[in-house]
């Protein structure tokens, strides 16, 4: 593993190279996958890619007024900086991977939308649920047997000819069920073949 001797007499290798470029990356809120700082170039190192300007010291009170050194900065930004290390795994470049400048605002367009949407899903049952009643249906009375009301609905067939299989299984009904179980109100409709079915 090749290191390097600073003029303080630091060894510097590759796993240090790599934490500092992690560092520097945390402390500017710099990606790995779309960089605005230091990039990383696979099988060779670091570049520096974000234009260098100079703040004048002493300007915390005052807006931070940058001087461009005009020799020196064209030529970093001509040649970059290229820093020589082995990158990790997860610092890999990945040439494709692009985040658009506005990703916060797009963020909050989302959220906003995908709340919007969420509120619209909720009311949508809601509000077809209160819209949209049910008709009440309209009944004839067609008997009465041992105080238990027969009715029909006004929109089916005439069910006078089943009156007596009608008497019948209400009595049955009435003396196999009995206190709260008994029928209060029976409802005959016509099944297939116009036969009755009970309610």
């Amino acid at each position: 593993q090749e290191t390097a001797m600073t003029d303080q007499g630091f060894e510097v290798d590759d796993s240090s190279l790599t934490q500092a470029i992690s560092t520097l990356r945390k402390m500017l809120k710099d990606s790995t996958k779309s960089p605005e700082f230091v990039k990383t170039v696979p099988k060779r190192g670091y570049q520096m890619i974000a234009s260098i300007s100079r703040s004048l010291p002493n300007s915390h009170k005052e807006p931070v007024v940058e001087q461009q050194e005009s020799a020196e900065v064209e030529e970093f930004k001509a040649d970059s900086i290229i820093v020589t290390g082995s990158p990790t795994p997860s610092e890999e470049f990945i040439p494709n991977a692009t985040i658009p400048p506005n990703v916060k605002a797009d963020k909050q367009k989302l959220t906003i939308r995908s709340k919007l949407m969420l509120v619209v899903a909720i009311l949508l049952p809601i509000l077809a649920l209160l819209l949209t009643s049910p008709s009440h249906s309209k009944f004839r009375q067609l008997a009465v047997y041992n105080n238990i009301v027969v009715n029909t609905p006004i929109n089916h067939p005439d069910l006078t000819n089943w009156l007596p299989s009608i008497e019948k299984c209400v009595k049955k009904y009435n003396n196999s069920h009995t206190g709260e179980l008994a029928p209060k109100e029976v409802i005959a409709t016509s099944g297939q073949h116009n036969w009755p079915s009970f309610y």
